[in-house]
């Protein structure tokens, strides 16, 4: 649990920081920025985008903002795709007027260009494919969230509708205090009560 509430606060601050050091990364390590950063400029802003939908959409999930913690999707598919970004950083191979191409990962190691190509070209796979599983997973976890919380408040409904005849029932069919008879149920019309003749009446009637 507390792993994937760090994930959680560290989900928008990186979906900042990672795309900055994609574009930037190889800088920190002396490495010019060559011919390469010019298509960066165009395809990063891509890469940011579709991490704030992925953002957007864990966020939706009410589970997530009242736990303050992501699934354990969520951190799997997260932490692939922030570790990708962070390889891309050190990997990626760029060229310069007057350079050889390189990476900040030449820089330090020292020679190995070809290891250096291969391993930016798996980060970038993994990127992507990282990007697009959490916007997947992201909107399938909203709407089986979604249906749940409408099923359960179908069944809430239910529930006290049921409990609203039952009472209404039993208010109805209420004996009544004298003779422990039925009374009449609520909202029925006016009882008329016919009272039979008397011998008074009678007599009085012959005299």
């Amino acid at each position: 649990m507390t792993a994937r509430r760090v994930l959680f606060r560290l989900l928008w601050p990186l979906v900042f920081a990672l795309p900055l050091w994609v574009m930037f990364g190889r800088a920190f390590f002396g490495v010019p920025l060559g011919l390469q950063f010019v298509g960066q400029v165009f395809l990063v802003p891509l890469l940011f985008v579709g991490q704030v939908v992925a953002a957007g959409l864990v966020v939706a999930r009410r589970s997530v903002r009242t736990g303050r913690a992501v699934s354990w999707l969520d951190a799997g598919l997260l932490g692939t795709a922030w570790v990708a970004q962070l390889a891309l950083g050190f990997f990626l191979v760029d060229s310069s007027a007057g350079s050889r191409a390189a990476s900040a990962f030449t820089a330090v190691a020292g020679g190995g260009l070809d290891l250096s190509t291969a391993l930016f070209a798996l980060s970038a796979v993994v990127t992507i494919a990282s990007v697009i599983a959490l916007i997947a997973s992201g909107v399938w976890q909203l709407l089986r969230e979604t249906g749940e919380r409408v099923a359960a408040s179908m069944a809430d409904l239910d529930r006290v509708a049921g409990l609203g005849v039952a009472q209404a029932g039993a208010a109805g069919g209420r004996p009544s205090d004298a003779g422990g008879m039925r009374g009449p149920a609520r909202g029925d019309g006016p009882v008329i009560r016919i009272e039979p003749r008397g011998e008074g009446d009678a007599s009085r009637s012959d005299a």
